[in-house]
Formats: C-alpha cells, structure tokens, sequence
C-alpha cells in the first residue's frame, strides 16, 4: 500500500470512529502538510468516502435505508443532542411540537419526568413513547402515514398543525445550509415543517454535523427562521459563524 493510500486510510478510519476530521489536527498526526491533506479530503469526498466542510470532513449525509436502520447512525452524537435538548432546552409547562425524525424521537425519549406540558407529534412512534410518561397531555396530529419515515402528512396533517399556537418547535433537520435554509427531501414533510415553525414562539433544529451545510429539493425555510441550532461535534468556530451571522444560536453538545 502507497504512502497516500496509508494516509488515506488512516483519515477513513478516524472520520468513522470521530464522525469529524479537522486539517490542521490531521497534518500533525500524519507528519505532512496542510495542502496535501485538503488533497486526500478531496479525493476522499470524491470517491464519496466523506463531505469537506471549512477546516476539515464530516461524514457523508444518506437517507438510505429504513427508519430503524437511519436511528442507528451516528448514535453517540443523536444520544448526545437529544440528551441536551430534552434536559436543559425543553420548559416543563411548555407547549411543543415535535417534528419527525430520529433524533427528535430521542429528544422524546429523554423527556424530564417533570415535564406536565403539552407534546404535539406527528410521529406515531412518539405518540407511543409519550403514552408512558406520567405528566405530559399528547396530541397526536392525523392523516396519512409515510412509512418509510414514521411522520403524518397532507392537507390534514397542516391544517389540524395550524389549529396551535405552540411555545416551541424541535425541529428534525434533513439539511440545513446558512445561505439557502432547512429543506427537506420530500414536499409533505416541508409543508409540515414550514407549518410548525409558523406556529412556534420558538424554533430550535438538531442536526447531526452531516446535516450541516446540506441542501435537498424541496426548500423548508430560510436559516433566519432557526432560533437555535443544537448539533452534536466539534466544529470549527469560522465554520459555526456562518450560521451565527444569519442569527442563530449554536450549541454544539
């Protein structure tokens, strides 16, 4: 094996165990420079082995496979955000809604005791989780199920969405960029998402860092719209700035 594919390997191995590779802790570690790092990111990027971000890689973004098989991905980081969310963002008399998701359905899995608000789901998995926690009042929103994603949809689903005025929106994020916004990969759970985020005092989205600076077809709002961003790696900090600048407040857990 070449002195590159060693390098290279060693970049895949790390990316996989980190879930982020930053250019700089790379050169020090692989004892080369700088310029032939950003080479072996983008030769890895193009061989689809990983995404560059400012400073360095993150793992490429799928929505491949099933629900069951997404909410294996990136278990630490999910575990992580949703903890964090659920714990110190979520005020136990509030009223939320809770969008699809993987990681939204672990931020309802980690819901505080305490919490004697009012849940708002779209997820019919989340209604179930909620039916066992002894304080909070559910609502789950109807109309048609889209399997493959665990989420209600159509004109049903927005218009009875329309019917709250919620305190607080958790945003399950497909892809979220500063300049272009959150979108999403299907039209339905657009409409869905733009609805909640029109009827929330408050918008925090979580999003794994493969999410970040990621577009997909059908456009959910502009980057303004997000109160906060809550993501779970460490990334570098003129990186995050691009989201600060459009007003948002990072955290990174």
């Amino acid at each position: 094996m070449s002195s590159v594919e060693n390098r290279q390997h060693e970049i895949a191995r790390l990316l996989k165990r980190f879930g982020t590779v930053h250019i700089h802790d790379l050169a020090e570690r692989l004892h080369t420079s700088i310029d032939t790092i950003r080479r072996d990111l983008r030769q890895l990027e193009g061989n689809g082995h990983l995404r560059r971000i400012h400073g360095g890689a993150v793992l490429p973004a799928t929505d491949d496979g099933t629900y069951q098989e997404r909410s294996q991905e990136n278990r630490p980081e999910r575990a992580a955000i949703a903890r964090h969310v659920a714990l110190h963002m979520i005020p136990d008399d509030a009223i939320v809604f809770f969008d699809s998701g993987t990681t939204v359905l672990e931020v309802v899995r980690h819901l505080k005791p305490s919490f004697h608000g009012t849940a708002i789901v779209v997820n019919p998995a989340a209604a179930v989780v909620l039916a066992d926690h002894d304080t909070a009042d559910i609502i789950m929103i109807g109309g048609k199920i889209i399997k493959g994603d665990m989420v209600v949809s159509g004109a049903q689903t927005v218009t009875e969405i329309c019917q709250f005025h919620a305190d607080l929106c958790i945003l399950g994020t497909c892809a979220i960029h500063p300049d272009l916004g959150v979108s999403t990969r299907r039209i339905e759970e657009s409409a869905n998402k733009a609805a909640m985020i029109a009827h929330s005092a408050d918008v925090i989205a979580i999003a794994t860092a493969d999410k970040l600076e990621t577009r997909m077809p059908f456009k959910v709002c502009d980057a303004d719209a997000v109160g906060t961003l809550v993501t779970g790696r460490k990334l570098s900090q003129s990186y995050l700035a691009n989201y600060r600048s459009h007003g948002i407040d990072v955290v990174v857990v």
